[in-house]
């Protein structure tokens, strides 16, 4: 989410603090200001106390990289998506903004351009330091699920088994029953499956499959191997 505020950016766990760098939010020029990379969150702050800042989640921000494609945009700068739009649409959205637009407005572009370039790859690699700090939940609860399974496999063949005349004698009644019709449709689909059975000339069966089976290998004697 990327949250238009004019609260001060946080003072615990700072990873990295910029200053005099500018923001450009959605291409809006933002002015000049102090970027804060810190453990809860990422926030810029202008040098004019009048303006506004904004602060970002971790677990919005889908891309960070550091942009020195001068031809895309004329500054070198760090690069964030964020898969939110502003709460303050009229920073990036005008009034009369057709609904087609609307699956485009869910991407927010910044970028932060700091007046040293030479701190863009310290800025970076902040950035990803706090990002790892809060995962991807989609990926935390597949890794969940994972651990499930495996401990489901862990535990096969935990429970008693019986087998034979054994198991029946532990059947309850209504178990018994139901077993014993089991059987009798099992019997009864062997014996109209035999009498349905084709029983045509079968004598070149074996010439046949002989011959596809060397046709077939053929195909892959100019692929290479794997292995």
């Amino acid at each position: 989410m990327v949250v238009i505020t004019s609260l001060p950016p946080p003072t615990e766990g700072i990873v990295h603090q910029q200053k005099s760098t500018s923001a450009n939010l959605q291409g809006k020029d933002m002015g000049t200001g102090t970027l804060v990379i810190a453990e809860s969150r990422l926030a810029w702050a202008p040098t004019d106390t009048s303006g506004q800042g904004f602060s970002l989640e971790y677990p919005g921000i889908s891309l960070h990289a550091v942009s020195r494609d001068l031809s895309s945009f004329p500054h070198e700068c760090l690069y964030v998506m964020v898969n939110a739009k502003p709460e303050d649409c009229s920073v990036t959205q005008r009034e009369d903004d057709d609904d087609d637009d609307d699956d485009e407005a869910e991407i927010t572009e910044i970028r932060f351009i700091p007046e040293d370039k030479g701190a863009l790859d310290a800025m970076f690699d902040a950035m990803a330091t706090c990002q790892s700090l809060h995962p991807d939940e989609d990926d935390s609860n597949s890794e969940e699920e994972s651990d499930i399974y495996e401990d489901a496999e862990e535990g096969e063949g935990d429970g008693e088994w019986f087998t034979g005349e054994e198991g029946v004698s532990h059947l309850t009644e209504e178990g018994q029953a139901t077993l014993q019709r089991l059987e009798n449709l099992l019997t009864t689909g062997s014996s109209n499956h035999t009498d349905g059975m084709e029983t045509g000339d079968q004598s070149n069966t074996g010439t046949e499959q002989t011959d596809a089976m060397e046709t077939d290998g053929g195909q892959f004697d100019d692929a290479d191997p794997e292995h």
